[in-house]
C-alpha cells in the first residue's frame, strides 16, 4: 500500500510516519510511505506515482491542503484524501473535494488507526475484480474502474474511468446482481446502472459522472437514489 503524507513539519512527519510502519506490522500491510512538506512536490511525484491514500495537511505556505487537493481532484476523481488539521472550520471545503476524513491534530495512534482501519475496509473494495465475458474472450476488470453499465439490446456496454468501453455477453439482470447496493452501485433507470464513487453532480433527471457523461435518472428512482447517495458519501 502507498500512502503519501504532505505537512510543512518535519517533526511530525517523522511521528507519524513511525505510527504508519506500527499500524502497517500490525496488518501485516507492507507500506510505502512518501513524505512530503509541500503540496507541490507532492503533486509533481503524483504524476509518476500511483498512491492509494494521500495524507494532507491544512495549512501549509504557499500552497495550501484545500487548493492542493482540488489540484488532485482535476487529475484523479477517486484517490482517498485525509486532511491533516487544527481546526474543523474547513469541513465545507473537504466536502467539495469528497474528503474520505480528516483527523483533528494532535494525531494519536488511536485516531491514526482507526480511520486507517476505516480506509482498509474501502481499499479491499477497490481492489475487488471480476470476470467478464466479451466478443474477444474473458477480460479481468477492477470494480473500482466502472463508471457506470448501459443495457443496449442482448448486451451490456460497460464504461471505465481510462474512457475505455467493453461490450459484455450478460443479460443486464446478471449485471444487475453482480453491481449490487452492497458494492456500491446503483440501478438508477432501467438502462443503467451507476458507481455512486464516479457520481460529480446530479439533477432530478440526470446523473453527471467522473468521466463528463451524462446519463438519465428515472422518475421513480430518483428519491431513492438520492438517499442512497448521501449515506454512501457519509457512511
Amino acid at each position: 500500500m502507498k500512502i503519501a503524507i504532505c505537512d510543512d513539519e518535519i517533526q511530525f512527519l517523522d511521528d507519524i510516519c513511525i505510527l504508519f510502519k506500527k499500524w502497517g506490522k500490525k496488518h501485516g500491510i507492507k507500506l510505502t510511505l512518501y513524505r512530503f512538506t509541500n503540496g507541490d512536490d507532492m503533486l509533481l511525484a503524483l504524476q509518476n506515482e500511483c498512491i492509494d491514500l494521500i495524507f494532507l495537511d491544512v495549512v501549509m505556505p504557499l500552497l495550501n491542503g484545500i487548493d492542493t487537493a482540488k489540484e488532485v481532484r482535476s487529475n484523479n476523481q477517486m484517490i482517498p484524501i485525509i486532511f491533516l488539521t487544527s481546526s474543523r472550520e474547513f469541513a465545507v471545503d473537504s466536502y467539495e473535494v469528497k474528503a474520505f476524513n480528516y483527523l483533528l491534530k494532535p494525531i494519536t495512534e488511536e485516531k491514526l488507526f482507526t480511520v486507517l482501519d476505516e480506509f482498509l475496509k474501502t481499499f479491499e473494495k477497490l481492489k475487488e475484480s471480476f470476470i467478464v465475458k466479451t466478443s474477444l474472450g474473458f477480460c479481468k476488470i477492477n470494480v473500482a474502474d466502472v463508471v457506470y453499465l448501459e443495457a443496449q439490446n442482448k448486451h451490456v456496454i460497460i464504461y471505465l474511468s481510462n474512457d475505455s468501453t467493453i461490450e459484455v455477453r450478460e443479460g443486464f439482470s446478471k449485471c444487475e446482481e453482480f453491481f449490487s447496493l452492497k458494492k456500491g452501485f446503483f440501478k438508477c433507470h432501467r438502462s443503467y446502472i451507476v458507481n455512486l464513487n464516479h457520481v460529480e453532480k446530479f439533477t432530478k433527471t440526470q446523473i453527471n459522472t467522473t468521466n463528463n457523461t451524462s446519463i438519465p435518472i428515472s422518475r421513480n428512482n430518483y428519491v431513492a437514489f438520492k438517499e442512497v447517495y448521501f449515506n454512501h458519501m457519509f457512511e
